[in-house]
């Protein structure tokens, strides 16, 4: 069985994996505050402040954002937490 090689693309200081990734998808919604979503988005990716306040803004303004891409079971994982503190959110497949 040979190796897969990954491939990442940086773009504005934001390394995406683009082989086999996962993207953790945040969804706009209508009973969370903004600043409760840019908390958790902090608390559960460790996203510094002003790209948590830039996923929530997409999110808000097109009703949806791309909130991370990783390995599928840590997008699970991270979907799950979000969806726990009461956010809409799904997992995609990159590529």
């Amino acid at each position: 069985m040979g190796q897969t090689e990954t491939i990442r693309a940086v773009e504005d200081d934001t390394t995406i994996l683009l082989d086999g990734g996962h993207a953790v998808i945040l969804y706009n919604d209508d009973h969370n505050a903004m600043d409760f979503v840019v908390k958790a988005l902090m608390r559960v990716f460790g996203h510094p402040l002003a790209l948590s306040e830039k996923i929530m803004r997409e999110a808000h303004d097109k009703g949806r954002a791309i909130a991370e891409v990783e390995e599928k079971e840590l997008a699970v994982l991270h979907k799950q937490q979000l969806t726990s503190l009461g956010l809409t959110a799904g997992v995609e497949k990159v590529c």
